[in-house]
């Protein structure tokens, strides 16, 4: 997927947002509804039955995750479903007693949203998670998540109380545990199909419905300070070997209170080193660039076509709709990565491989080589086997 076209399938999901107004305030202002637009093709994001969808995910059900917070009884095993009309059947008996249900991992089932993720993971490059919410009655607690969320309502209604506090954005690792969370001051605000909401991370909120409502949550953590400055620290790391020496051979004897202070000028050294790395022009942009290439090599993989097809200097190829890629590079070598790997190629290669990137559909031959037809085809067989590229229809 190109660049232009993941910006403009994300502002077509954000409409009458604009997608600047999305990334430049809304990422950074806090609770946001998104009322008309675009509304109708939102709802028809898992296309025109999407219950009918979710029933036929039979391999969803081990993953399914259920709550209610007043169940008219026990839950449904979810053991050994049979087809998609015995998940039918379970999900029915889910709802009658009141439960609602997770369906996780839902871009494997829709070829819509696994598109708009990979859109969204372009413009952000980090994961981004989609999962389906087939609910009846109220949410068991009140609940937050730890990665931000766009909300698209699909069918019926859902009121969402959402604290008026502001979030206090969570980290994503475990914590200990504080006290229950409760709502306090809160506004109502109610979905409808088409509806999309955004919630920041760490935003206090429950739900609630009297009839079938059904929506798509799309979970994402933007670049935050916090890892930017984790960036300039992998960065640095990699050039200073100061901050690659071991301090802390003792250190389950400095955490009971022994010499715990002789950590102390190591890590002011490496802190004042970090400060003056930042000050340096184009440090922090460089750091930034190695950060999303190896963000996006940790992608889930592209999907390969095995064996790979034998090429020819004929052979037309297209880039695979979910391929994209980040580029960095040293004085001798390019880093070409994309959802799965790195591929490290010649820097004397470096016009064959921006043709190739920036070209939706060619032939081989037309690949620009300083040096023969056997590096077009080498290049274009790496392409080919990573699954950042394909064999056109017809393409020979």
């Amino acid at each position: 997927m190109m660049f232009r076209d993941a910006a403009a399938m994300i502002g077509r999901f954000l409409s009458p947002l604009t997608l600047d107004d999305f990334l430049d305030k809304t990422l950074t202002d806090g609770v946001t509804k998104i009322e008309g637009g675009d509304g109708a093709w939102r709802a028809g994001l898992l296309g025109p039955d999407p219950e009918a969808l979710l029933s036929e995910a039979v391999q969803l059900a081990p993953r399914l995750t259920f709550y209610a917070a007043n169940p008219l009884g026990p839950p449904p095993s979810l053991d050994a479903v049979a087809d998609s009309a015995d998940f039918r059947r379970r999900i029915g008996q889910f709802h009658a007693n009141r439960y609602s249900l997770r369906f996780p991992e839902i871009r494997t089932v829709s070829p819509a949203l696994d598109a708009l993720a990979r859109a969204l993971e372009i413009l952000l490059h980090g994961p981004v998670t989609v999962s389906a919410f087939w609910s009846r009655g109220k949410s068991a607690t009140v609940s937050s998540d730890d990665h931000d969320l766009l909300i698209a309502q699909l069918r019926g209604t859902r009121r969402w109380d959402i604290s008026t506090a502001p979030s206090e954005l969570d980290n994503a690792w475990q914590r200990i545990p504080g006290r229950i969370p409760t709502l306090g001051p809160h506004e109502a605000v109610d979905m409808r199909p088409g509806d999309l909401l955004y919630l920041p991370r760490g935003t206090q909120y429950g739900v609630d419905s009297d009839a079938e409502s059904l929506h798509v949550a799309v979970g994402f953590v933007p670049l935050t300070v916090r890892e930017a400055l984790l960036a300039v620290l992998d960065h640095l790391s990699d050039v200073d070997r100061t901050l690659r020496t071991t301090i802390g051979g003792r250190l389950a004897f400095q955490l009971q209170g022994t010499g715990a202070e002789r950590l102390g000028p190591p890590v002011l050294d490496a802190a004042a080193r970090v400060l003056a790395a930042c000050r340096t022009p184009g440090f922090i942009a460089a750091a930034l660039h190695r950060r999303s290439a190896r963000g996006v090599a940790l992608l889930a993989p592209l999907p390969v076509r095995l064996p790979a097809p034998t090429l020819t200097l004929d052979s037309v190829l297209v880039q695979a709709a979910a391929a994209f890629c980040h580029l960095t590079a040293n004085s001798d070598t390019i880093d070409f990565s994309y959802p799965g790997g790195h591929l490290y190629i010649r820097l004397a290669a470096q016009e064959s491989v921006r043709f190739m990137v920036n070209t939706p559909r060619f032939r081989v031959r037309d690949i620009p080589a300083a040096a023969d037809d056997e590096v077009r085809l080498s290049l274009a067989r790496k392409f080919l086997e990573a699954g950042y590229l394909e064999l056109a229809t017809g393409g020979e």
